[in-house]
């Protein structure tokens, strides 16, 4: 049976009984869906325009949005996706008043869970001439990596690696017709260790169990066509363990943090919290099972970093006061906005230290007519936060080091370009201590990428350094990560 997109007129075949959101991603097309398809999050949804869609009993929705990830096809169907366009705010514009094409190119690639972010270069001025941001097409397996490794498990490794190697291909293509590039000679790829394993074609579902062991860490190298890429080249940045990922090697070495002041501390705020501690010469890292909320999922009105979100909020004049991401109507909540929300409502007494909403506030609270706030909101929101807040007081504790040593906080990551110290503190995302010491950061590991592509050997060297001197903690065997865990997920 056809399914024909209103959008822009794309043509995908559905199988019996297959879902149309697996019908969907098959045929190449991309929709969010968070839980992975499992039923739970009710974000993808499409407007039926034409044709008729089974549901499961019971669970037939009321007019014409549908969740796709529930919904089977009866007939052929004319649909429209509700989703946004995947495209991500730039944290770099192209060069400006460049003009001259390259003579020789180089990419470099952060392959985030949540946004792949790429620059284009030119390898002997060394000169960034684009940046290009997108969404992750492997969002419609979920939102975090241990949905995509469930996916996986269950056969789907090469349709994972399909999805993104084609969109890493498309911002190659991009950047090739833009600038007017018969080639790109290099390309270096920094991502977690999953997102490595499939960049690769490599099945990841070792990490998914315990003892959690990755087929690889260490840098690789392929030709470009083995990875279905037009780039002569490709470089994978090595990782430390199966949750602290390349892109945290990347960001230590662009940091040079082993030649820079004792007692540093980086924080890569996204789908996963992975923290790093340098202290005597070591580096002491974890990974957090922050959980995806603070790149908008699990959120009921949550969404990415792109336009329409709302990235600040505050009180003004006894109004609400929104900063949207590109402008115009709020459509959503990203993380940056998360957290106005929760300093905000603390600050109101909308909520109390322990999470719980005033009855006078019902089920939640209402920021514009479409979007809210709810109680399992605030509920993720301190999930995450004390997972965070927890791992680093472990580090510390490992470091033999107070929250008070620490000299400086480098917060990278996406979130770090809009979030606010005060509230982050204030909230319980981040110790007070550290609010005079944060440096705002942006995204290390597409910078460390680029410094490989600048650098090469010398960056590399530094990164086998960095990994011969680091310590991985397992939280989940560290007894007091569960008592810190909970006491941090009240307000306090």
């Amino acid at each position: 049976m056809k399914i024909r997109l209103l959008n822009n007129d794309a043509v995908c075949e559905a199988e019996n009984n297959e879902t149309l959101l697996a019908a969907l991603v098959r045929g190449g097309i991309v929709i969010d869906a968070p839980c992975g398809g499992r039923g739970l999050c009710g974000k993808c949804k499409v407007r039926l325009i034409d044709g008729k869609v089974r549901f499961p009993a019971g669970q037939t929705p009321p007019g014409d949005i549908l969740p796709a990830c529930r919904g089977i096809p009866e007939t052929g169907l004319t649909i429209e996706l509700l989703a946004d366009d995947g495209f991500v705010q730039n944290e770099v514009d192209a060069a400006a008043g460049t003009v001259k094409t390259p003579a020789r190119a180089g990419m470099a690639l952060d392959l985030g869970t949540t946004t792949l972010s790429a620059q284009l270069v030119d390898i002997d001025s060394h000169e960034i001439l684009d940046t290009r941001s997108e969404l992750n097409d492997q969002r419609a397996f979920g939102a975090d990596v241990m949905s995509r490794i469930n996916a996986a498990r269950n056969g789907k490794t090469g349709d994972l690696f399909t999805l993104i190697n084609r969109q890493t291909e498309k911002i190659v293509r991009y950047f090739r017709e833009k600038w007017g590039i018969s080639k790109i000679e290099s390309l270096v790829v920094a991502g977690n260790t999953t997102m490595l394993h499939l960049f690769t074609n490599t099945d990841p579902s070792p990490l998914g169990e315990i003892p959690f062991t990755p087929v690889f860490l260490e840098m690789r190298r392929f030709g470009g066509g083995e990875l279905s890429l037009s780039v002569e080249q490709v470089t994978i940045l090595p990782s430390i363990a199966a949750f602290i990922g390349g892109d945290i090697v990347s960001g230590l070495a662009s940091l040079n943090i082993l030649a820079g002041a004792d007692n540093s501390l980086l924080i890569d705020i996204g789908t996963n919290g992975e923290i790093a501690l340098s202290h005597g010469g070591r580096i002491y890292c974890c990974s957090t099972a922050a959980g995806p909320a603070l790149e908008g999922a699990e959120i009921s009105c949550g969404m990415g970093g792109v336009s329409g979100a709302i990235s600040r909020i505050s009180r003004e004049n006894g109004s609400l006061a929104f900063s949207v991401i590109g402008g115009g109507e709020p459509r959503g909540i990203c993380g940056s906005g998360l957290i106005d929300i929760m300093a905000l409502m603390l600050r109101e007494g909308i909520i109390d230290e322990t999470g719980a909403l005033d009855d006078a506030y019902g089920e939640g609270l209402a920021f514009t007519r479409e979007i809210s706030v709810i109680n399992r909101d605030v509920r993720q929101y301190q999930l995450a936060k004390s997972a965070i807040f927890s791992g680093i007081k472990i580090l510390c504790k490992h470091a033999g080091l107070g929250l008070a040593d620490i000299k400086t906080v480098y917060i990278a990551g996406g979130l770090g370009f809009f979030i606010d110290k005060e509230n982050a503190v204030a909230t319980g995302l981040l110790p007070r201590e550290f609010l005079d010491k944060i440096a705002v950061c942006g995204n290390l590991s597409l910078r460390g990428a680029l410094n490989c592509l600048e650098k090469e050997e010398s960056f590399l060297e530094c990164c086998k350094d960095i990994i011969a001197k680091s310590v991985s903690i397992d939280l989940a065997a560290d007894s007091a990560f569960m008592d810190e865990f909970a006491e941090n997920m009240l307000f306090q």
